[in-house]
């Protein structure tokens, strides 16, 4: 059976895995780390290099996983490109997702909830893109006083402002939408029943990714 060891900054990211993963069969075991986050905020002795040192450091102790997803983009871009460092692989969950974005054809709008991770999660698009000889032609818009409700395990009230602020987007028609955090894919899957218009999010490519990704391993 395939351990997929699952780490997140907040609690409320556990079902969206559960439910994406339900019917594989996977042995999924999550670990919370919100002692990450809050030291990224309040310490200004954890810089970028401790960040990095801590994440690494974490990321050790899961030596029974066959591969770590990780759901936190602050924690992603902390870990950076250090795979050469485990044996087994780790899956950023945006990484699926920047694939699906470089083979997207014309403009996109990228809908942030939370500020703080906007400017790692687009250096790492660009550099992706870049890798890849892409182009991405895509506009950020980026909600400035939502995610304090999913931290206060306010979820109603967040899913209703995130719908509204998709719905916004909907009628300046400036070309499909991508919501780039894993807390907003339940209000993204309510707008799209109720629009019947399709809206791109982590866990879109999230599956087949990791499934490749071990397969991958095997050979």
């Amino acid at each position: 059976m395939i351990r997929l060891h699952c780490l997140h900054a907040h609690p409320s990211n556990i079902s969206y895995i559960d439910d994406a993963f339900y019917d594989t069969g996977f042995d999924l075991h999550h670990i919370v780390d919100s002692s990450f986050m809050e030291r990224a905020k309040q310490d200004p002795d954890f810089d970028v290099h401790k960040q990095q040192t801590y994440a690494i450091s974490s990321l050790m102790q899961e030596r029974e996983a066959d591969l770590i997803l990780l759901t936190c983009t602050q924690y992603i871009a902390a870990f950076g490109d250090q795979q050469h460092l485990f044996k087994q692989p780790i899956v950023p969950i945006d990484e699926p997702l920047f694939e699906q974005i470089c083979e997207k054809k014309g403009p996109l709008q990228l809908v942030f909830s939370n500020p703080d991770t906007v400017e790692g999660t687009m250096n790492r698009l660009y550099s992706y893109a870049t890798e890849r000889e892409k182009q991405v032609e895509v506009e950020m818009v980026v909600m400035e006083d939502a995610f304090h409700l999913c931290l206060d395990g306010h979820m109603q009230a967040y899913d209703e402002r995130i719908k509204e602020q998709l719905k916004r987007c909907m009628k300046q028609k400036n070309g499909d939408i991508c919501v780039m955090q894993l807390s907003m894919v339940h209000a993204a899957q309510q707008v799209e029943e109720e629009t019947g218009i399709s809206i791109i999010h982590p866990l879109s490519p999230l599956k087949s990714f990791v499934h490749q990704t071990i397969a991958a391993t095997k050979e």
